[in-house]
């Protein structure tokens, strides 16, 4: 039973019940920003010595820290808001979370019911906020002594059992807020000895069981694999960490090409002579459309590569099979002709006991020899004496320690590493935020991935989506588990000087590449976060060393010209084969 002052006032005791039900269920982990409506909220996690509470000051931040957060452990954590706008800040995270069917809890406070429309101030529709973005959702009614307790609980874990993506819950309260107020009734002697048998009971009020199926139709996939003459295998994100180890079995047994996307933190995990390095190179692309694969095998989805689905599938006469557990269409080119939905671990197992055909001699040797001489003329491509985001990536690929989080931020940061390989056999936990590939909120996410795994986390992130996400310098400041940020500042958004919008200059600058003239020492110095600039390309390495070193969180500026990074990447993009 929570402590006093909680039984003696009804918003306190429902919100008490509320904490309790999450708690039972095993989720302990509350991001908690400021508010007054939802005080009865804080005023229960401020008693709840079992609950993990970090405060967020801004809830957009808070989003994508519960985001990393859940990313890290697979539970979701839950973001405690007042009413009004605070939740919609939420919605950038809600939505990737949607996207990447990551665990996520919105438990809002509202004004009740009486007060929407009524001009009241910090009031607005809370109901069906997150549209279709959100999993499930349930709107309580504000605590009254008539609605039954069981209801409320029963409710609570339904909802919240087993999320495979954000559910909200939104809990309106009347005043007063808090106890202490003259006039204000006691909660009636029945409802309190009823919570406290409620309190007491050891497991949630209602507990779901959980069973995993993988509906494989054995038949089909056996014999397609049986029929292969000229298979591929294309790794994209995957979602647990059993799936790597139970994967990596697999692959040691197949001598099928295979290509790994740098999402699904695959890339160090096979010989380098296994992979395609590139599905984005077009002359990668022609070497693949020359082999002509007759099955490709697509474990996970969400490829950073759109050329893989817009120049290479549709291309493709090839069977494809993708094994994901996430929900949705998951199929961009629309050429998925078997679907299981089931967990990359458990089908890679049963996967192992099938015998997958060598591919023929001929065709193997003639793509995977062409790919490796391509892959060392792009290679030499790269100027070792001039700063670019193809050497940047090149170079923490092979210094981020075995084992640690590499968080990549959107636009060039991602693609630069999806197009090299590292020079030898290593894990990194790679992390994105892929599902709709926003630039907003990379540092937040970052921080929530470090808090919920307790490993250090590299974060590469470009200039647009740094200044994006300044206020979450506060988070990287407080972390207890070091983040190493490293900003690649190169004047504005320059993708797009990689795209067709290119030939427009007039359209291209300033409306679409933002250019700026800022550095970032002073705002380092302000989160007193150590700060180190680079500007040399020899630079790299050490500061980056000296960064892991100090085992603190610490930001490293990179400085890069626009024009010398892009010649190096049209260059990389020009190399053919004679």
């Amino acid at each position: 039973m929570p402590r006093l002052p909680l039984t003696d006032h009804l918003n306190l005791l429902w919100s008490s019940l509320i904490v309790d039900e999450f708690i039972k269920n095993g989720i302990d982990t509350f991001f908690i920003s400021p508010g007054n409506r939802n005080a009865p909220l804080i005023f229960a996690l401020a008693y709840e010595s079992r609950a993990l509470k970090k405060i967020c000051l801004d809830e957009r931040a808070a989003g994508y820290r519960a985001l990393g957060y859940a990313k890290a452990t697979g539970c979701p954590g839950v973001l405690v808001c007042t009413s009004g706008t605070a939740p919609a800040n939420y919605y950038p995270a809600v939505i990737e979370a949607c996207r990447e069917d990551i665990p996520l809890i919105i438990l809002s406070a509202d004004r009740p019911p009486e007060l929407i429309g009524s001009d009241a101030n910090q009031t607005i529709i809370q109901q069906d906020l997150f549209g279709r973005y959100c999993r499930d959702s349930l709107f309580l009614p504000c605590p009254d002594v008539h609605y039954p307790l069981e209801a409320l609980l029963a409710k609570m874990d339904h909802v919240i059992h087993n999320p495979s993506g954000p559910v909200h819950i939104n809990c309106p309260f009347r005043d007063p807020l808090t106890p202490g107020v003259s006039g204000h009734p006691p909660v009636p002697a029945d409802i309190l000895e009823k919570a406290r048998r409620l309190f007491d009971q050891p497991n949630p009020y209602t507990t779901y069981s959980r069973q995993a199926c993988i509906p494989v139709d054995s038949k089909d996939l056996s014999a397609t694999i049986k029929n292969t003459a000229r298979g591929l295998i294309i790794v994209g994100r995957l979602d647990t960490d059993e799936d790597a180890p139970s994967l990596k079995h697999l692959l040691q047994l197949i001598d099928w090409p295979v290509f790994c996307d740098i999402a699904s933190s695959f890339k160090g995990r096979i010989p380098a002579n296994r992979q395609i390095f590139s599905l984005d190179h077009p002359e990668a692309i022609r070497l693949i459309n020359d082999y002509n694969p007759d099955t490709i095998l697509q474990f996970g989805s969400g490829l950073v590569s759109k050329h893989y689905y817009t120049s290479i599938l549709p291309q493709s006469k090839a069977k494809v099979i993708q094994v994901s557990p996430r929900g949705g269409l998951r199929d961009p080119a629309h050429r998925v002709h078997l679907r299981i939905e089931a967990p990359i671990s458990a089908v890679a197992e049963r996967l192992i006991g099938e015998v997958f055909p060598s591919v023929e001699p001929e065709a193997f040797s003639r793509l995977m020899m062409s790919m490796g001489m391509l892959h060392l003329m792009v290679k030499q491509s790269i100027e070792p004496d001039t700063m670019s985001f193809a050497l940047i990536a090149s170079t923490l690929l092979t210094e981020v320690p075995e084992d640690e989080g590499l968080f990549l931020g959107n636009s060039i940061a991602i693609r630069a590493f999806d197009a090299v390989l590292p020079t030898a056999l290593r894990s990194i936990h790679v992390i994105s935020n892929r599902g709709v590939s926003g630039i907003e909120g990379n540092i937040a996410t970052s921080v929530g991935f470090a808090e919920g795994s307790g490993q250090r986390v590299t974060a590469v992130i470009g200039d647009i989506s740094f200044l994006h996400d300044l206020n979450s310098l506060l988070l990287l400041k407080q972390s207890t588990v070091p983040i190493i940020l490293t900003v690649i500042n190169n004047g504005g958004g320059r993708i797009f000087e990689r795209l067709p919008i290119n030939n427009f200059p007039e359209i291209l600058n300033p409306y679409m590449t933002t250019p700026h003239d800022m550095n970032f020492k002073r705002l380092a110095e302000q989160f007193d976060l150590s700060y180190i600039r680079i500007e040399k390309p020899q630079e790299i390495k050490e500061a980056y060393r000296q960064a892991l070193e100090s085992k603190r969180s610490a930001m490293l500026e990179v400085i890069l010209a626009p024009d010398d990074d892009l010649r190096i990447f049209k260059a990389m993009q020009q190399a053919r084969l004679p």
